[in-house]
């Protein structure tokens, strides 16, 4: 087993059930929203793709939700600063895929930052990207599994 998460690395994230939860129909079609990648750790799981057989139902926690992907060089090149009481950028955070394999899920890891984050405000704005990032892949490439309100 790998102990680097490279770039070209796919990544898949449960979303779970919950259309204006998770996700909305908005102007632009189906969005993913911040609270798909919410954490009380500020460190949102993945499962690496190429260590679970590249089978997405391996991340799905029930058979109704959502499984969506990312790349890991994408998540790893979003910006977002830490700014003082100003509003001036102090320093940058370095948004990283660490692997965290478990006993029962070796294909798991985490998105997590360097430093920590000093505030909450940070993660969410790091949420938001990944949000838009799996926006994103929806659009070109579908879901992995859709959630079942969403299936035909």
């Amino acid at each position: 087993m790998s102990d680097v998460v490279t770039d070209d690395e796919l990544l898949y994230r449960c979303i779970f059930r919950g259309l204006d939860k998770y996700y909305r129909i908005g102007e632009f079609g189906l969005e993913l929203t911040s609270q798909a990648f919410t954490d009380r750790n500020q460190a949102p799981s993945v499962d690496r793709a190429k260590l679970c057989g590249y089978d997405p139902q391996c991340t799905q926690k029930n058979q109704d939700d959502g499984v969506v992907s990312l790349i890991t060089g994408e998540v790893r090149m979003i910006n977002v600063s830490q700014n003082d009481q100003k509003g001036k950028p102090v320093f940058d955070y370095k948004i990283d895929v660490c692997p965290r394999a478990t006993d029962d899920n070796p294909s798991h890891a985490q998105i997590e930052p360097s430093p920590d984050y000093t505030n909450r405000n940070v993660f969410r704005k790091v949420a938001e990207k990944l949000a838009r990032l799996a926006t994103e892949r929806i659009k070109k490439q579908d879901w992995e599994i859709k959630p079942e309100e969403l299936r035909t």
